[in-house]
């Protein structure tokens, strides 16, 4: 067994198909299925299942890429931990929810760097089902969340089940984001009943890590109430429905001023009423943190002290 070999196998499984990963790892397909036969051997186990269709990963080799994932991630951890001491460059991979705080305080990371530097960054806006399994797969070395409060006793029996880490970025009551010009922009929202008529707009894809969707739960506050509502999959068009689609809006964390004024927005606090949220940093317990890292979490701890809150 060497580390090559495991790298194969982690990309097989990622792609479920030899020949795909083969063709992502710029090897011939052959150097790919000796490994696998190598290491099914060494092991006297079977790590995938052949199918017309590809491979299946079997329960034995889930097992196997569990402990071939957490020796890539401390191969990868102490080469970036002398990569930053020999400063070489940026290695950044982050995965977080759609919030354009987050995103204005990584822009602003991003302007700090030295333009002479090298870099390889990844920023994945997503779900925090996805954000989770980011991390847990390795394929983030950090992560931030998003969860209304009522799940937080799921969240943190999941981060004790899987070995994660967290720390509290922002914790914030929801703001309702809306035209300016909307028929509730100067409206005390208290009830359902104060967004009748009105177009609710909702990200889509968030889920519970057990698969279901947090819109659709039954008899508790996350259930949707509209009879209007807009699905979006992505944050660029969200801003451009709200300022151009009458009487939309959304549910937010804080929006900075300069995305307010560019789109003719407005932010409204509505009490008790709103859900409370906490975004929360997500990393695997043996976590060896970056310096570029360490960077962007002390902007994000400048960014939530405007909000009156802290890291």
């Amino acid at each position: 067994m060497n580390f090559t070999d495991l790298k194969y196998v982690i990309e097989i499984d990622k792609c479920g198909s030899i020949s795909l990963a083969a063709k992502n790892l710029y090897v011939a397909q052959s150097n790919l299925s000796r490994a696998v036969k190598e290491l099914e051997q060494e092991f006297d186990i079977v790590i995938f299942r052949r199918t017309p269709k590809g491979v299946i990963t079997t329960r034995e080799g889930q097992r196997f890429l569990r402990h071939a994932k957490e020796i890539q991630y401390q191969i990868n951890n102490l080469t970036n931990a002398y990569s930053d001491f020999n400063d070489h460059g940026v290695n950044l991979k982050i995965s977080v929810p759609r919030a354009s705080y987050i995103s204005e305080v990584f822009t602003n990371f991003l302007n700090t760097l030295d333009e002479d530097d090298n870099m390889r960054i990844h920023y994945c806006e997503t779900n925090s089902s996805k954000t989770i399994q980011n991390v847990l797969d390795y394929h983030y070395d950090i992560g931030i969340i998003r969860y209304n409060v009522m799940h937080e006793g799921y969240y943190l029996s999941l981060f004790k089940l899987k070995d994660l880490s967290y720390r509290l970025i922002l914790e914030f009551d929801y703001l309702l984001l809306t035209s300016k010009d909307s028929i509730i922009a100067d409206k005390h929202i208290r009830a359902d009943s104060d967004l009748d008529g009105c177009i609710e707009v909702v990200h889509g894809d968030e889920r519970l890590p057990t698969g279901g969707y947090i819109d659709l739960t039954e008899n508790d506050r996350e259930e949707r109430c509209q009879k209007k509502v807009i699905y979006l999959y992505e944050r660029a068009s969200q801003f451009e429905i709200l300022s151009t689609v009458p009487n939309t809006y959304m549910w937010v964390s804080p929006i900075p001023d300069e995305t307010l004024e560019k789109y003719g927005l407005i932010q409204k606090r509505c009490g008790s009423y709103a859900k409370y949220m906490k975004d929360v940093l997500v990393f695997k317990e043996n976590h060896v943190p970056k310096k570029y890292e360490k960077q962007l979490v002390d902007k994000l701890r400048e960014k939530t002290r405007e909000f009156g809150c802290y890291l």
